[in-house]
């Protein structure tokens, strides 16, 4: 069952999705409360498990990992623990199993154009892949703005 937001969570929500370090009196001026409604909003949203945390975005070219892949996997089903060699690849920064031909849909950070061949050689020894380097991202990863979205 789907948590219900009113416009002032809803508000906060979209606030705290682009400003994550705002604090509770910068939050208030925004919606109109006072700070301490706004740290109980918040805390009754952290308790439901709609905010289920807080972290710092990172640039990870600024950082020296310029490359971004997507690989597709199709492992078949009997490929024990994929899932775990994937979790145990620090450069993986998310992987998704997914409906369809493939089994798993997966995005890495890598420094240079040969670690992807590394990683690849572990990989194929589940299943088959297509793998994609992103030249540029029209839309990169960002909130959903909730009230556009229609709540």
């Amino acid at each position: 069952m789907a948590y219900e937001l009113d416009e002032l969570n809803r508000d906060l929500l979209d606030l705290l999705q682009l400003h994550g370090r705002m604090s509770y009196k910068e939050l208030g001026e925004h919606v109109g409360l006072t700070p301490p409604a706004v740290a109980d909003r918040i805390r009754k949203l952290e308790d439901a498990g709609v905010i289920t945390g807080y972290r710092a975005v990172v640039n990870y070219e600024a950082l020296g990992f310029p490359i971004l892949c997507i690989v597709r996997l199709s492992a078949p089903k009997r490929a024990s623990g994929i899932d775990d060699k994937i979790r145990a690849k620090p450069q993986i920064i998310e992987a998704n199993r997914v409906t369809g031909e493939d089994s798993h849909v997966i995005r890495a950070r890598l420094r240079e154009a040969h670690e992807l061949e590394v990683l690849m050689d572990e990989i194929w020894e589940d299943g088959d892949t297509i793998t994609n380097i992103v030249t540029s991202s029209p839309v990169s990863r960002r909130p959903m703005n909730l009230r556009a979205a229609g709540l």
